[in-house]
């Protein structure tokens, strides 16, 4: 949660994020003078913290002093292309049916049968047994989603394409 809201004035804004166990976001309030757009902060409902630059801890250890200034930075402006919902779709269905995913989910399942969510701590052992092709495979095509939009995101570097 990040509180700059002045009472008086009705100047600055007031920000939660609300998290799951495993750090998916359930939900994002927002209050404020300065003027959003709505369907970027829908778009976050459902994603990982990790999309957003690990934004619960950094925030925790004071990194992050401005939620919203922190989400306007360049490295976010790829969360708010209007393709970048259909990617992790793409994504999604893409890793789903890998063994080693599989694998993965079954374990999930399994910890889950007592009626219990997993933990952040477990979330992160689980994703220790992703395969080392699997983890590539999502490295390329997320470097290949920044290519193909590169007009619209040129602030991120991608390797080899200096010369381009």
């Amino acid at each position: 949660m990040c509180d700059n809201l002045n009472d008086e004035s009705l100047k600055g804004h007031f920000i939660k994020f609300s998290f799951n166990s495993i750090g998916l976001i359930d939900s994002v309030t927002y209050m404020g003078s300065e003027d959003i757009i709505l369907q970027s902060l829908w778009s976050f409902v459902g994603l990982h913290e990790n999309y957003l630059n690990s934004l619960t801890s950094r925030f925790e250890k004071g990194i992050i002093p401005n939620v919203v200034e922190f989400l306007s930075e360049n490295w976010a402006i790829a969360l708010y292309h209007e393709w970048f919902g259909d990617f992790c779709l793409r994504m999604r269905n893409s890793i789903q049916g890998l063994r080693d995913v599989q694998a993965i989910l079954e374990q999930a399942f399994e910890s889950t049968k007592n009626g219990d969510g997993i933990t952040r701590e477990q979330f992160r052992e689980l994703r220790k047994l992703l395969d080392a092709k699997t983890v590539k495979m999502i490295e390329d095509e997320t470097l290949e989603f920044i290519k193909v939009n590169m007009n619209h995101l040129p602030m991120y570097y991608v390797p080899g394409e200096e010369f381009a």
